[in-house]
């Protein structure tokens, strides 16, 4: 009798949390399959056994296999193979037989050892599959982000000519091997889906073929091939008989999902127990993409661990950081009972604060975090609830985020005594021009800090990538001048200031008034639309992962400069909005703006101010500076928008126009003397900025050359 799959009854899809995978799909379709072909996750023994399951009938009909798999390599293994790949397959062995010892089910083992019988018997084959990008090796992190391999994809042959494809999400190795959560579409040949197994099957052989320019395929080890047909000499395929699996259970048992353990780097470590030390109250001056969020988790973790009921407010500049930093807690391992966000936006929040703290108090949450904003913990409800003398006995943590802003004057009334535990997070936390701020900063939280700065992130090995933490970059400063109608009106103004302020206080409004006027010309010069064409055809219209620094005078101009590129783009500016809706697939504008920029459906983002803080962007690796300050806050963080570390990103470049004047249209001895100071301060600047580049010497012989020529 021929095994024919169309006999099956099967669904068009499977769910491990509605469905018993195992014996509604594996065991039936494998029973009547004579060939099998399967790219499973990432390689371990457990993988292995996983790509097993309900695999005795298909043993016992003579069935062939081949599968795929990929290695787990981290960062010092990276580091070793990009110079040559002769100890690969010593690595892979390695992690084979570290996982292959720590298996202690016999029924799993038997499984793997199913596998070594068919390698013997010639009815199974393994390739290994080493994914890379721009000609290196990625580590498990890096294929996990460029999701190579997150499809599991299998496809099965009958004798009568059938075929069956499924694929789906791979997490083959995410729980215990039997009952580790699966969920994947199905097509049948039989039903007129063969487009979809056309496919599957296509991206199986781009593997199995060496079709791939991404990856690297390799056979099995040698080494692991022979341990494996050593495990397997004992072996009857009675050990994995269907029998033996858990019976048939119409309840399917739902697998809940594994989070992620908290790890922290050596200076995380080094921070959070510094915070520890000092009383708990410490400001955490990390550069900007080096973890300050995961370092503040570090010492959640801690005040959950070992309080009772405590209250943690987490408060950040906008409501996207708050979002950002609920996401980046959730997902990680540690016992948040209750959060709570509170943006301001939704009616009625501070009985709905005070409601959920009276909770607390009576011990019905073991513990709350409040994500919230520094206008809404500074306001005077906030505090009215904090501070209400009903909840005098809990402990509460106060951690404020780009912290620099809660030095303002309408802000720093949050920084009130009653919170226990304090920590401050920004890479720059001293205000510009405002010595008592940064001073009530600094007091605030402990009189002390703890740095990790942009140089240290640059020069420091990630042991979990193998690179550095943060991504070299290129400093490209590209020198402008004004029009003759700008330089005109600019001479008029700083005319007006020179005179005005012989008799005028530096605070003089009207004094202040004419220096932004001036300063406008300068941000909104003409001739910046000329150079960015310049930079555009530079760059190509391939271009991609691009943020344009603009004005709000600007924004409107770039938008149909790139339009003309047919460079598709968008603006990020504090007009989106920041409620979730529906059109945005429950996401907030904003938000749906990152995902689309993210998955490059946008190519670049035209972004004012709102996009210098704590936007999460790692995929960014090339800024354009049209508008700036000489505010050093402004441009720390616009380079740390776009030298974060991500899959493939070897190299970062920032393009920053500068204003280059020409004094010789000054007579008066007082307006050359003012001019050279505001040059001063953008070549003060653009050294700061091409600091840590890769081609700073070049660029300070430079900068230097260009200040030469504009002083002569």
């Amino acid at each position: 009798m021929i095994n024919d799959f169309s006999e099956l009854n099967l669904n068009p899809s499977y769910d491990s949390g509605v469905d018993n995978i195992l014996w509604d799909f594996y065991i039936p379709v494998l029973s009547k399959a004579n060939q099998y072909d399967r790219i499973a996750g990432f390689f371990s023994s457990g993988a292995l056994a996983v790509a097993a399951k309900g695999i005795e009938r298909f043993i016992l009909n003579g069935g062939k296999m081949r599968l795929v798999t990929c290695p787990r390599l981290q960062g010092k293994d990276i580091k070793v193979l990009n110079d040559s790949l002769d100890d690969l397959d010593n690595v892979i062995y390695r992690d084979f037989i570290k996982s292959y010892d720590e298996i202690e089910d016999k029924f799993e083992k038997d499984h793997i050892k199913a596998l070594g019988w068919m390698i013997a018997n010639g009815l199974l084959e393994i390739k290994i599959a080493i994914v890379c990008k721009n000609n290196m090796l990625c580590s498990e992190y890096e294929v996990n982000e460029l999701g190579i391999m997150h499809q599991k994809v299998g496809i099965f042959y009958d004798q009568a000519g059938n075929i069956i494809s499924f694929s789906g999400s791979n997490n083959e190795s995410a729980s215990g091997w039997l009952d580790n959560t699966e969920e994947f579409k199905v097509f049948r040949s039989w039903k007129g889906d063969g487009a979809w197994i056309t496919g599957d099957v296509r991206k199986f052989n781009s593997f199995w073929k060496k079709e791939r320019k991404d990856v690297i395929v390799k056979d099995l080890p040698v080494a692991i091939k022979e341990k494996l047909i050593e495990e397997s000499k004992d072996f009857e395929p009675s050990y994995i008989a269907n029998k033996k699996y858990p019976p048939k259970s119409t309840i399917p048992v739902v697998t809940p999902k594994i989070k992620e353990k908290l790890e922290l780097f050596y200076y995380q470590e080094e921070a959070v127990e510094k915070w520890k030390n000092n009383g708990r109250k410490l400001l955490l001056q990390l550069a900007t993409g080096t973890g300050k969020t995961r370092t503040a988790i570090g010492c959640i973790k801690i005040v959950l661990l070992d309080n009772r009921k405590p209250l943690i407010v987490v408060a950040c500049p906008q409501v996207t950081l708050s979002g950002q930093w609920k996401a980046d807690i959730d997902k990680l391992d540690i016992p948040v009972d209750k959060s709570l966000v509170i943006n301001g936006n939704v009616h009625g929040w501070p009985n709905t604060l005070q409601k959920e703290l009276l909770k607390l108090s009576v011990g019905l949450y073991k513990n709350i975090i409040i994500y919230t904003t520094h206008q809404v913990c500074s306001s005077t409800k906030f505090l009215g609830v904090i501070e209400s003398s009903k909840f005098t006995r809990i402990k509460k943590f106060f951690i404020g985020d780009e912290v620099h802003g809660m030095g303002a004057a309408k802000t720093r009334n949050g920084l009130i005594d009653g919170y226990d535990y304090r920590l401050g997070l920004s890479a720059t936390p001293q205000r510009w021009f405002d010595d008592a701020g940064s001073n009530l900063i600094f007091e605030y939280f402990g009189n002390d800090s703890y740095e990790f700065t942009i140089r240290d992130a640059l020069n420091n090995i990630n042991p979990v990538t193998g690179r550095t933490f943060l991504v070299n970059y290129y400093y490209h400063p590209c020198f402008i001048s004004l029009t003759e109608t700008e330089l005109q009106e600019y001479k008029k103004l700083t005319d007006k200031i020179i005179k005005i302020g012989r008799y005028a206080s530096d605070n003089d409004d009207f004094l202040q008034m004419l220096r932004f006027q001036r300063a406008n010309i300068e941000k909104n010069a003409e001739n910046k639309y000329e150079k960015l064409e310049n930079i555009l055809g530079e760059l190509g219209n391939e271009i991609t992962d691009t943020i344009i620094f603009v004005s709000d005078a600007q924004i409107d101009e770039v938008i149909r400069l790139l339009g003309k590129h047919h460079i598709a783009c968008t603006k990020f500016t504090q007009e989106q909005g920041t409620i979730p809706m529906d059109k945005y697939d429950g996401l907030s504008e904003r938000d749906y703006i990152i995902k689309l920029f993210k998955e490059r459906k946008y190519q670049v983002l035209v972004a004012i101010k709102c996009l210098d803080e704590g936007i999460d962007i790692p995929s960014a690796d090339t800024a354009i500076i049209m508008a700036s300050s000489t505010n050093p806050r402004e441009y720390v963080q616009r380079i740390g928008r776009i030298i974060r570390q991500a899959p493939g990103k070897r190299q970062a470049n920032i393009y920053d126009m500068i204003l280059k004047p020409d004094l010789s249209v000054f007579k008066d001895e007082r307006l050359i003397e003012c001019e050279t100071r505001i040059f001063d301060k953008e070549i003060l600047r653009a050294e700061d900025l091409s600091e840590n580049a890769l081609n700073n010497v070049s660029i300070y012989n430079l900068l230097q050359k260009i200040r030469a020529e504009v002083l002569r």
